[in-house]
């Protein structure tokens, strides 16, 4: 019965490139649409989810999804992704890659009670249109954390939980299939065997 200030979601979405490879199993839009988002998030949660430059996934999120959930749409952010030079991973126009994804931030507002914000807690605004510029992970999918971009936006002491999560964040709740999968082994102990 925990819930959340914040749930970072990157689902797997379906399309041709993971299909291909058989990096990771794909959830189907209507599985991703069972997923209880409105029973893991508190009032007023930040609810944010990756999407592939699809436009078809973005209407989903935005048109579909969100509204099922009870979530309300308030900014859209893009990670550019750019070359140790500076230069776009791939031509800002290809008609096949992208050199950007997209996050769609949204608060979740529940349906039955009015919610109360407390006069103590000042949260600014989600600012919309934000850019997160980096240069990838060569690792497949690896997104860049997303603690301390939206640090500013989570009331304090805030519960947070990453859904489809590849490594751990500290003071995070992370929930996948493969949380350890980008996990840098430093941060773990090998015990020896017999002990």
């Amino acid at each position: 019965n925990k819930r959340f200030d914040v749930i970072v979601i990157d689902p797997p979405w379906q399309n041709k490139s993971a299909k291909r490879s058989n990096r990771y199993s794909c959830l189907s839009p209507q599985q991703i649409k069972r997923m209880p988002i409105p029973k893991l998030a508190a009032a007023d949660c930040l609810v944010v989810t990756w999407v592939t430059n699809r436009q078809k996934h973005l209407c989903f999120v935005k048109e579909e999804l969100y509204p099922l959930w009870s979530v309300e749409v308030i900014a859209e952010w893009y990670w550019v992704k750019i070359t140790h030079s500076g230069e776009f991973v791939f031509p800002l126009d290809s008609p096949h890659k992208k050199p950007y994804e997209c996050l769609v931030l949204g608060r979740f507002r529940e349906k039955t009670a009015l919610v109360l914000r407390s006069p103590d807690v000042k949260v600014p605004p989600v600012p919309d249109q934000k850019l997160i510029v980096s240069v990838p992970c060569l690792l497949h999918s690896h997104k860049p954390p997303l603690a301390e971009v939206l640090k500013d936006y989570i009331k304090p002491g805030g519960q947070c939980l990453e859904l489809f999560a590849r490594n751990l964040q500290p003071g995070w709740m992370s929930w996948g299939n493969e949380v350890l999968k980008f996990q840098h082994v430093d941060y773990f102990i090998a015990l020896e065997s017999g002990h």
